[in-house]
């Protein structure tokens, strides 16, 4: 894998390479906004009702500029371009033919957590519990790489919470 340095203030992914099990190597970004749920491709799965209540509220951030969302937004949505995508890619390289480019692949899903209430986005795993379960929110990139501890401290909350029911 090859990743631009993250940018703190812009919690996506950024454009990044992968190379796959079959040898190819992807270029990404892997989520770009999406305005509905499964919108993964052209018009796939649209869905009035989501569409609308993303395009409004997006809309009133984008208006009131929470957490600098408005330049987010745009430097996101410049990722629907392939020569952009290209651009940023080759930032990353030494050499890179552009010609190799064939069409998008299908976008993947990002599930970054947004308190309603605050708007905010949340930039870390929330874990909500209750007397018989524990739910992990807001898994993003790179959970994958945080699970081994991550895994030991959630087993350790539940564990101590064990502890204390029993005294």
């Amino acid at each position: 894998h090859i990743y631009p340095v993250p940018d703190i203030n812009n919690p996506f992914l950024g454009v990044h390479f992968t190379k796959t099990f079959d040898r190819y190597v992807k270029v990404g970004p892997t989520a770009i906004p999406s305005f509905w749920r499964e919108n993964y491709k052209g018009l796939w799965r649209f869905n009035l009702k989501e569409f609308l209540e993303t395009f409004f509220l997006e809309g009133k951030l984008f208006l009131t500029n929470s957490f600098n969302f408005r330049k987010i937004a745009l430097e996101e949505i410049k990722k629907y371009s392939l020569k952009y995508l290209i651009n940023k890619a080759s930032a990353l390289v030494n050499e890179i033919d552009s010609s190799k480019f064939g069409s998008y692949l299908p976008s993947g899903i990002r599930a970054q957590l947004f308190d309603k209430k605050k708007r905010t986005l949340e930039m870390d795993f929330v874990i909500e519990k209750s007397d018989d379960s524990v739910h992990i929110l807001n898994a993003v990139s790179p959970a994958f790489t945080c699970a081994f501890s991550f895994s030991r401290f959630v087993v350790d909350m539940i564990k101590d919470e064990l502890v204390k029911r029993i005294k």
